[in-house]
């Protein structure tokens, strides 16, 4: 047994809090028996008295006729002490106790350890009364051995019942503990035995609906978001080698066929060679600012930007001759954030624009109630309904866009998503007015300036 377990803490604690209580309520039964047969006691004596005046008073000689002699006593004094009468186990005796000073008490009663009469300790009640005008005493007494007797027997029971009740709860919780625990332990052993590779893999779950049950299902869900986290990570990381070795492929052919032949440019050999190094940097540094986001250390401190003129000035630089109108719309409108990520989000919408719109792109920046807006569309093709959910996904790229032509590598627009969501707003997608796709962002209420 593991003294730190659980479950031997659960039955120490049960056992301790179990002892002390059969302990308080053992001392308290025997008080409350001991103080009701006190009472009994006490009642008998006050009988026995009230028997003995009567008798007195009526002169009956029967009055102090002892029939237990050895538990019992009784005495008839005057008003000074003088006994009067006795019963036959004390008639030659003085009297037993002192009277009250000047006769003023009526009744007292009190247990005795020091009469003349062996060892024994008795209950002794003391009560006035009169008799043909005379003030006279009555004393009785009892023995109190079979009070204590009783309440010995009354102990020693407790002593033997005591112990074996809490060795029955510690077994008992002992037991119930270990039951409840099981599961836990098969919760343990089955993610203990769960590898990188077995993420499918889940902990049995009881079912009882309670707070194991939960944390079976707990468990379960969170092997899950591991089992999807793992996935698309394999997924990113395939997608990713994919997408580096297409442009690195075409600049090894380039390489090799320039060397092999005598005739060849350097100079327009480099010039290949720079176009494909610069795509291969541009995925690196989208691969990198994904990996930042996704180890959760994109987030910089915010700050107020200017969305319009962030919005100019990548407007400005999206502008080439023989490209696609591009068209701006832009109030002046502050927004919390990163200057260099709102930048980003921009240029990637700006450029997936571009690259689909047949002559025209329109970009509008204003100010909603409690919101900014950035909106970015053009006159391409437009994107189906059913793809508009998964448009922000990773390495997604419409069959349209799937031969590579037109340069993208399918992270514009999740990047787009992520820089939007740590700036705690929303993007979404549909028809535009233009007929093409109509891109949306929505800053939050409080990062409108």
């Amino acid at each position: 047994m593991n003294p730190r377990s659980v479950r031997s803490r659960i039955t120490a604690l049960a056992t301790v809090t179990t002892a002390l209580v059969l302990l308080v309520v053992g001392v308290v039964v025997v008080a409350v028996v001991q103080a009701r047969l006190l009472a009994n006691l006490d009642a008998s004596l006050d009988q026995r008295a009230d028997q003995i005046e009567a008798l007195s008073v009526a002169g009956d000689p029967s009055a102090l006729a002892n029939r237990n002699a050895e538990d019992r006593f009784a005495q008839i004094t005057d008003a000074a002490g003088a006994v009067i009468g006795a019963t036959s186990n004390i008639e030659t005796a003085a009297a037993l106790v002192e009277l009250p000073p000047g006769g003023s008490a009526a009744r007292s009663v009190a247990t005795r350890h020091d009469l003349p009469l062996e060892d024994d300790d008795y209950r002794v009640l003391v009560r006035r009364f009169e008799a043909s005008g005379t003030v006279r005493y009555v004393i009785v007494g009892e023995n109190v051995d079979d009070l204590r007797d009783a309440i010995a027997a009354l102990r020693g029971v407790l002593a033997v019942l005591f112990p074996v009740a809490v060795a029955a709860i510690a077994a008992m919780v002992w037991w119930l503990v270990g039951r409840t625990l099981r599961p836990v332990e098969g919760i343990r052993v089955e993610v203990a035995a769960i590898g990188l590779g077995q993420l499918d893999r889940r902990v049995p779950q009881p079912g009882s609906g309670d707070e194991i049950d939960r944390l079976a299902a707990t468990m379960n869900d969170m092997l899950g978001r591991l089992e999807g986290a793992v996935a698309q990570q394999r997924r990113f990381v395939a997608d990713a080698s994919h997408e580096l070795r297409t442009p690195l492929t075409r600049l090894r052919t380039l390489l090799e066929v320039d060397s092999s032949l005598a005739d060849v440019d350097p100079a327009v050999t480099a010039r290949e060679a720079l176009c494909d190094v610069t795509e291969m940097q541009a995925l690196i540094d989208d691969l990198l600012f994904l990996a930042r986001v996704d180890a959760g250390r994109a987030r910089r401190p915010p700050g107020p930007v200017d969305l319009d003129a962030v919005v100019e000035r990548e407007v400005a630089a999206a502008r080439t001759p023989g490209g696609p109108t591009i068209t701006l719309a832009a109030d002046p409108v502050v927004v919390t954030g990163d200057d260099a990520q709102v930048a980003r989000l921009v240029r990637n919408l700006v450029s997936n624009a571009r690259r689909h719109a047949a002559s025209q792109v329109r970009v509008m920046v204003r100010a909603a109630p409690g919101a900014a807006l950035l909106v970015v569309e053009d006159d391409g093709p437009g994107i189906p309904a059913e793809a508009r959910g998964r448009v922000f996904d990773r390495f997604v790229r419409l069959d349209e866009a799937r031969d590579g032509s037109g340069g993208g590598s399918g992270l514009g627009l999740a990047i787009a998503r992520d820089i939007t969501e740590l700036h705690g707003g929303s993007i979404g997608v549909e028809a535009g007015a233009l007929g093409g796709a109509r891109f949306t962002v929505r800053f939050p209420p409080d990062a409108s300036g």
